[in-house]
């Protein structure tokens, strides 16, 4: 298997909220490393976990399309959820 080499360039693009996720496929730079510590994310070993969760947000407008507004169709719930969701974190 081979490793790849992460540095201080490129190791933000891999941050998953506030964790990095290492597996045994890459190697951190000591720059690489300090770029992490002093943007406090936690390197976690291990494969990045699957998104297993709905996201909390997205479900509760969801659920309200279908209860109070009766769209029950998932394409047109997912596109307007989608918009209510960008309209909401753009207020943020």
């Amino acid at each position: 298997m081979a490793k790849k080499l992460v540095s201080e360039k490129g190791v933000e693009a891999l941050v998953v909220g506030d964790t990095f996720y290492m597996d045994g496929t890459i190697i951190l730079t000591p720059g690489a490393k300090d770029v992490l510590r002093n943007k406090g994310v936690t390197i976690a070993y291990g494969p990045r976990p699957e998104r297993c969760e709905e996201d909390p947000l997205e479900a509760a407008v969801a659920a309200l399309l279908k209860k109070e507004y009766g769209i029950c169709d998932d394409a047109q719930v997912k596109a307007v959820s989608a918009k209510v969701i960008e309209i909401i974190k753009s207020k943020a």
